[in-house]
């Protein structure tokens, strides 16, 4: 299963990256100086570099009972192994005894919400031990 970004953040993203691209072209164009030029390129082409990770490897992942947040350095957590799920209003968090993950409402499409809260509700948990 896979827990999508909204569109709209990506093309948001896109955007951002192409408006900056283009607006460090101008700039060399216009021979300005390279304090003004440098930045907007590396920016967009940052901001488009990310806009591809995001739009090809999604938010969440969930294989075989492993959910794996895709992030630079991706964090992966096993659902059977779970001790506790915390609910709040802008977040989930996952905890097991070794890791947690913590989940970001706002990043995720509505339908795919819809799919995580549904999923999440149907894990049984492990008793915590103190």
């Amino acid at each position: 299963m896979t827990i999508y970004y909204p569109q709209k953040r990506l093309k948001y993203k896109l955007l951002y990256g192409i408006v900056s691209v283009i607006i460090g072209t101008i700039a060399f164009i216009i021979d300005s100086a390279p304090i003004f030029i440098y930045p907007w390129l590396i920016l967009g082409f940052l901001e488009i570099g990310t806009w591809y990770y995001e739009n090809k490897y999604h938010y969440l992942q969930i294989n075989n009972n492993i959910l794996t947040k895709n992030s630079l350095f991706p964090k992966s957590i096993d659902l059977t192994k779970l001790s506790a799920i915390r609910k709040y209003k802008n977040s989930f968090i996952l905890e097991s005894e070794d890791q947690n993950i913590k989940i970001h409402k706002g990043l995720i499409a509505s339908h795919s919400l819809n799919q995580l809260n549904n999923l999440l509700n149907e894990i049984p948990l492990k008793p915590q031990q103190i």
